[in-house]
């Protein structure tokens, strides 16, 4: 199978802790899951830079941050028009490996920055650096000019950035049973939970009063962290197309207002195939509350860029909700896909939610519940107020 998108443990876990996704075998270049390729695992050099986790964009997709900094009307707009523009370019990062994909972050927090500097006054530029240093947790320690203001001895510094290597290890050594089928990964799961406690637990035992008096300076007045809940970019817009099977043609600006599933697939892929009753579902249950179901078919096999068999085989599996046939693969691209199915849950207001790659129910996953109970909170609340599943997180624990 090909390589699962890298996302953060849940909430409690050090900011830059990454995990491979708990989800299915899925088809990618192979219609058996297990002949695909697998990847290496993710690795960083022995850099502390690298560690550190870049949490600028997740904090400015926020309402709560957004109104923390007195972003609103005018200038919320202009913001959000910056979305639209450097989003895709953030999502689609998510793939590359891990230096690249810092680099590519880097490029449009750079951007964000320039903005930020010509809109907002310098109290809340410094606001918004200790938001930055409270989302990092205990690995903005790992910062050379942090560690020179808490006063951290080499020593010190040595042990922080062991046991942030010690969790990225653990949770390379998860990945890749994942990748390989290999089964649940109960040893390696429970190797990340003790590597991931102990690297939380490790500044408290390690820094002196004072050194924690300085961390906490740094950190500026509260601010809950924790439970920011819309920390990922705009759902990118869906490529033209001149097929829609069941609907006149749509964009996601239109469905602004309504809690979207969308969903890619590919006719003749079996595990896509074993994803369709459970849409049709979720179209049965939340379609008068407010839900949009939208099918795209990105073709893989010969077959599969045949319109008229897409539309043969969507009427044949009884699909009744909006598909768009992706013939040239535009809005798999602009995605960034990498695997047959996949699934997102975007809010009333167009910003990613959950999402999941695979069967949603391979050998007993919960991704429909995952996906349903997501959907349900949207439905339910504001489209602020909806956390995505434990394993989507990314800003941090604030710092003690």
């Amino acid at each position: 199978m090909r390589p699962l998108s890298l996302r953060f443990l849940r909430r409690h876990v050090v900011a830059a802790t990454l995990v491979f996704s708990l989800v299915a075998p899925a088809r990618s270049g192979a219609q058996d899951p297990a002949a695909a390729t697998k990847p290496a695992a993710p690795s960083l050099p022995f850099n502390p830079a690298t560690y550190v986790p870049q949490v600028i964009l997740p904090l400015l997709h926020t309402p709560q941050v957004q109104a923390e900094l007195g972003i609103e009307g005018a200038k919320l707009g202009q913001l959000e028009q910056l979305f639209a523009t450097v989003d895709g370019d953030w999502w689609r990062a998510r793939n590359l490996p891990p230096l690249k994909q810092r680099a590519a972050t880097a490029k449009v927090e750079k951007t964000m920055k320039t903005w930020l500097t010509e809109s907002l006054p310098r109290e809340k530029l410094l606001r918004l650096a200790d938001l930055e240093r409270r989302a990092q947790g205990g690995r903005v320690l790992l910062r050379e000019d942090v560690a020179e203001v808490v006063g951290l001895e080499p020593a010190q510094s040595e042990k922080l950035l062991a046991a942030a290597r010690a969790t990225e290890s653990a949770a390379a050594a998860l990945g890749k049973v994942f990748q390989s089928g290999g089964g649940p990964g109960d040893l390696e799961k429970a190797a990340l939970l003790a590597a991931r406690e102990r690297e939380l637990k490790l500044p408290g035992d390690l820094l002196s009063k004072e050194q924690q008096k300085r961390w906490r300076e740094l950190a500026g007045a509260p601010f809950d962290t924790v439970t920011l809940d819309r920390i990922y970019p705009m759902a990118p817009e869906l490529a033209p197309s001149a097929t829609w099977i069941n609907s006149k043609p749509l964009t996601l600006a239109d469905l602004r207002g309504k809690v979207v599933i969308l969903h890619f697939y590919a006719f003749e892929c079996v595990n896509c195939q074993r994803n369709l009753p459970i849409y049709a579902e979720w179209q049965r249950k939340y379609a008068d509350k407010g839900m949009v179901v939208i099918g795209i078919q990105s073709p893989e096999t010969e077959a599969e860029q045949d319109a008229v068999k897409v539309i043969a085989a969507a009427k044949e599996a009884g699909i009744d909700y909006p598909v768009v046939f992706d013939g040239d693969s535009a809005t798999w691209k602009a995605w960034g896909n990498t695997i047959w199915p996949t699934v997102y849950v975007i809010d009333q207001q167009g910003y990613l939610r959950v999402w999941w790659q695979g069967e949603l129910n391979w050998q007993g996953a919960k991704g429909d519940e995952v996906i349903s109970k997501a959907v349900e909170k949207l439905l339910g609340g504001t489209a602020d107020q909806a956390p995505p599943p434990a394993t989507q997180r990314q800003p941090g624990p604030a710092t003690p």
